[in-house]
């Protein structure tokens, strides 16, 4: 397993592999020590240099040769696939791995499904920024080529926005990069899959919901989506996603793949990567579908007699909520406990203290920068009650003497 935390390690150790891990050893919220202790090997490594851990993984392949190489995580699943290839044993492919972390060769590789692709262009000059901008704007977004969590992301709406970003200290860093045609949207859905054999199966779709006025920064994200969101829009995004993952060729693997629907009704994939969903996804999946896609997915190492669902009914409703707190330096806030004995609340990590001084939050790449609580209700009325609670009983006071409470 290449990178991972103590719910996917322990996973693979309950399937009954003898499991070697590479990755970060340093415990805490994410890593637990005793889990660690029951893996058959674990290598600290960088996740993200493949020729390392290759070698690495070469040389213990051939004192005791490998079944398959897993990774869930953003920065490892490129890795894994790498060693995959080399070793010959079963994973994830190199090509649908790699060409979903570049987003120039995710557009590229849409070029001939036209009705999937949004006008884009790589970005290499200012001068390549504006002739984009003067044909696909006035609504374009800029975004790193490998870049995650809408860091560095630029929302464009009129041709001054473009002469702030090209003029700014931040030009030289930003270039190369995308630039593609602004979906009309502040609603960001995902749709999780698994597939075996290329054939792929949709588990469960989320709603992820930004703070809008051009901003990316998710507020929540609900399993499954609430009302309007029915079975003729899911069944939509559910097409879009496995033409895509055809597209690209993805023939085993998970999948997390982002999904935009237009206002003329079109369904366009913004982006995909072949892991589960970050921010828990995975979780409050398995929570209202019941269906657990690690563990099949490492039955699938091993066996070619697993079996998914496709586009199971939900039973429950989960929801991420996040504290999105305004900067200042804070005084005092909520008991925690507020939060965390909430009904249905699986997880919470809440990160505002006394005396700290909050700084704007700017993207989604620290999505836990002040905290987020997690929860399952049995419906979409029930957890918006939840939301309630949250926005009622927890609060910040500010060294100026405002208090601020959540909105949702």
């Amino acid at each position: 397993m290449i990178g991972g935390w103590t719910d996917c390690i322990q996973k693979a150790i309950d399937c009954g592999f003898d499991l070697t891990y590479f990755g970060p050893t340093e415990t805490g919220y994410w890593l637990d020590a005793d889990v660690l202790a029951q893996c058959e090997h674990v290598q600290e490594a960088p996740v993200g240099q493949p020729a390392l851990c290759l070698a690495l993984a070469r040389r213990l392949h051939e004192e005791r040769p490998y079944t398959g190489v897993v990774s869930f995580s953003e920065f490892g699943i490129e890795t894994s696939a790498v060693i995959a290839d080399a070793l010959g044993i079963k994973g994830l492919a190199p090509w649908p791995t790699s060409i979903t972390r570049d987003k120039v060769w995710t557009r590229k590789a849409l070029e001939g499904a036209h009705d999937l692709a949004v006008p884009w262009c790589k970005v290499t000059s200012a001068i390549d920024l504006e002739d984009f901008y003067r044909e696909h704007g006035p609504d374009v977004i800029v975004k790193p080529i490998t870049g995650a969590g809408s860091a560095s992301v630029h929302h464009l709406r009129a041709p001054e926005d473009v002469k702030k970003l090209i003029n700014s200290d931040s030009w030289g860093e930003t270039c190369p990069c995308l630039a593609e045609r602004r979906i009309d949207s502040d609603a960001v859905y995902s749709v999780e899959t698994v597939t075996f054999g290329g054939r792929h199966y949709v588990i469960a779709f989320s709603l992820e919901q930004t703070v809008g006025r051009g901003s990316s920064v998710t507020s929540y994200i609900m399993v499954p989506p609430p009302p309007p969101f029915d079975d003729e829009t899911g069944e939509k995004l559910a097409r879009c996603a496995m033409r895509f993952l055809d597209t690209i060729g993805l023939d085993w693997g998970i999948a997390h793949t982002e999904v935009m629907i237009d206002t003329d009704g079109s369904v366009y994939p913004i982006e995909s990567q072949t892991r589960i969903g970050g921010a828990r996804i995975y979780q409050m999946a398995e929570r209202t579908t019941g269906f657990k896609q690690i563990d099949t997915m490492l039955t699938s190492l091993v066996s070619d007699q697993v079996e998914a669902p496709h586009l199971p009914e939900p039973v429950s409703v989960c929801m991420m909520f996040r504290l999105l707190a305004p900067a200042g330096e804070v005084k005092a806030v909520a008991d925690p406990g507020v939060l965390e004995n909430l009904d249905g609340v699986f997880a919470a990590q809440i990160n505002i203290r006394p005396g700290q001084t909050l700084t704007p939050v700017v993207d989604n790449l620290d999505y836990l920068q002040h905290g987020a609580v997690w929860f399952e209700a049995s419906d979409h009325g029930a957890a918006q009650a939840v939301v309630q609670e949250v926005c009622t009983n927890y609060w910040v006071e500010y060294s100026d003497g405002k208090r601020w409470h959540p909105t949702f």
